[in-house]
């Protein structure tokens, strides 16, 4: 039931209708009935974060005087497991459903990663690793965020805790639930700052939510003016059109049972802006178990017994001796190591015994190592792909093999992480043909490194300009059996182009995630492969430019050495090219030395020809005739 002082509120907030009191209401209704569904999952979650802060809070009993020491075998499961995704951090890369929107497909491609990068996606990312692994459920958001760029507005990515994210018990798929909720909470001055009219209509708010998403960390912590945190509901639900067959996304914000804020048909695409990944999926739920609540309950009988191992070495440090009593000895000066005469009536002996703890059974530490090791196996962190090294194995190449055999756990997560990237940039898609409306061209980082510029409009970036000049020189270069089916996609497309404000048609495109590839040893390992085709063709007097060498290489300094190595380039084909010129003019000048030889040679002859000429004969024409004629008949 709604809090009766948020009930007040209802009454008290002018300009409500009638059915925003209503939605108020249900959305309360609503998060009071949901957050007892998702409260184990929640519970679950605060409890395998503070296992990772080894703070674990069932390793002793709540009543116990000495703590258990917290070994750091599964954090450090944990961590290799992240950083093992660090490594594989997905990109986003566009393919076009018609070759004429390649180049077009490139630019969005190149759109996407600047949107990434604008909201610092590498760390998004880290942290949305982390919650996947250590409470099963990573929680990411979607947006269009008006007040971003300078109050422009651009597409947000934001991470959300599970803890404060609450959804429909009866859905499995949260694209198919009633409504979702995300929560935060404020002190009031936040909303007196934010929401300045609405703010005195803000109820203060009891005990009844304040296990909904409130940190642990600001657990009895309070404000120096003496006011406590708000919660802030950002209540996300959806409506059916039965003539459309389509559903309308809305949203909105309410704090204390007043009203701040109110959306409807916020995204043209009908999906709740969020992408949610589930660690080991749990059977008609969104959300899923982590690896923290998995390995746990080994990790705690790990603990235990490295107390047990503690208290033994404890025991073995310290010294105990049993004196006779009859031996009459003075105990206190026994006890006192800076006394050096002690006095009793017998000194044999059984007088005195020095007493020695026994050892441990050696079957505690082995247990224990036996359980670190199968926490590792588990998790897919063996000995070979946290980079350790055993049985002999030292050849580089038969670790990197090692490496890829034992790295299959691994591939599966990152295969089921980039699932999530490709409904994040489907989403994110959607969003720039519905708000990237104007025509917008910036500098941006391209595929290469190297800034480019890019029509970052909606009209270019989802195909609607593809007869215009620029495009049409794209459509000259495809086949002729192609150009026909192209063009007429072309204008179908521009049929099909809505007004300002309203969404563009599906964008063309397929989504593929490609992953860059950061383990050290796999580049080490495509580095020498780069190497040794090298060598081989130089070997092989095959043409292997040093530059294109040094394009295929993935090593630290690349951007300093590649200009020089281009200079260099462009200076040996100056000089080949003048070594070109300088033996086409040796061979013309080779030439002309035999035409002026034999031209000389000639003129030599001249002389002599004549005088040869003036003594010859000229023979009867007519006999030759003759001599023709009767060959002829013969």
């Amino acid at each position: 039931m709604m809090q009766q002082n948020f009930a007040s509120v209802l009454t008290d907030q002018p300009g409500l209708t009638p059915d925003e009191r209503s939605l108020i209401a249900r959305a309360y209704d609503r998060l009071d009935s949901w957050k007892m569904h998702c409260k184990e999952i929640h519970d679950r979650a605060r409890e395998s974060r503070k296992i990772m802060l080894l703070q674990d809070p069932k390793q002793d009993a709540a009543d116990a005087e000495r703590k258990t020491l917290q070994l750091q075998t599964l954090k450090s499961t944990i961590n290799n497991c992240v950083a093992d995704q660090m490594d594989n951090i997905p990109e986003v890369v566009l393919a076009p459903e018609q070759p004429e929107l390649q180049s077009v497909a490139e630019d969005f491609t190149d759109v996407i990663r600047f949107v990434m990068d604008q909201n610092d996606y590498e760390r998004i990312h880290r942290d949305r690793v982390w919650d996947y692994f250590v409470t099963g459920s990573a929680v990411t958001q979607v947006v269009w965020d008006p007040d971003m760029d300078a109050g422009k507005g651009n597409i947000a990515l934001i991470r959300w805790p599970i803890e404060a994210f609450v959804w429909d018990p009866f859905a499995q798929d949260i694209q198919e639930g009633r409504g979702l909720f995300k929560v935060s909470w404020h002190p009031r001055e936040w909303y007196d700052e934010h929401y300045p009219e609405q703010a005195k209509y803000i109820a203060e708010s009891d005990d009844a939510h304040r296990d909904v998403g409130r940190p642990d960390a600001i657990e009895g912590v309070t404000d120096v003016s003496g006011g406590d945190l708000v919660m802030l509901v950002e209540h996300w639900y959806r409506k059916y059109n039965a003539k459309t067959r389509k559903y309308s996304i809305n949203c909105m914000y309410v704090a204390g049972g007043a009203m701040l804020e109110h959306s409807k048909d916020v995204y043209k695409h009908g999906l709740y802006p969020f992408v949610l990944d589930a660690f080991t999926p749990i059977e008609g739920m969104p959300v899923g178990d982590g690896l923290v609540q998995e390995l746990v309950p080994m990790m705690r009988y790990i603990n235990r017994y490295a107390r047990y191992i503690d208290e033994n070495l404890a025991m073995s440090a310290k010294i105990r001796m049993l004196a006779r009593r009859n031996a009459n000895l003075d105990v206190e000066a026994l006890a006192n190591w800076d006394t050096n005469l002690i006095t009793g009536d017998s000194i044999g002996e059984d007088a005195i015994r020095w007493l020695q703890s026994k050892p441990l059974n050696g079957m505690a530490p082995q247990q224990m190592i036996q359980f670190q090791t199968d926490i590792k196996q588990d998790s897919g962190q063996n000995q070979f792909t946290r980079g350790e090294t055993a049985g002999g194995v030292t050849a580089f190449s038969a670790i990197v093999a090692l490496q890829e055999a034992g790295s299959k756990i691994t591939r599966m997560h990152i295969a089921k992480l980039n699932f999530g990237m490709k409904k994040m940039a489907e989403q994110i898609m959607w969003l720039v043909s519905q708000f990237y409306t104007e025509k917008k061209v910036r500098m941006i980082r391209g595929a290469d490194g190297k800034p480019k510029q890019v029509d970052m409009s909606a009209d270019h970036l989802m195909g609607g300009d593809a007869l215009e000049p620029q495009n049409e020189r794209d459509l000259a270069m495809l086949p002729p059996e192609m150009q026909e089916d192209a063009r007429a996609f072309a204008v179908e497309r521009q049929k099909k182009r809505k007004p300002k404000g309203e969404v563009l048609p599906p964008p063309p495109y397929t989504v593929q995630i490609q992953v860059q590839g950061r383990n050290p040893l796999r580049v080490q390992a495509q580095n020498e492969m780069f190497i040794q085709a090298y060598t081989m063709a130089a070997q092989a007097g095959q043409d292997f430019p040093l530059t294109l060498l040094f394009e295929l290489l993935n090593v630290d300094g690349k951007d300093k050495i590649m200009p020089v190595l281009r200079q260099v380039d462009q200076r040996t084909q100056q000089i080949q090219a003048l070594m070109a010129q300088a033996q086409q003019m040796t061979a013309e000048n080779e030439t002309l030395k035999k035409a002026i030889a034999q031209g000389g040679a000639s003129m030599r002859k001249q002389p002599t020809q004549q005088r040869d000429l003036q003594g010859m004969t000229v023979p009867d024409a007519s006999a030759a005739v003759g001599g023709v004629k009767q060959e002829q008949s013969a």
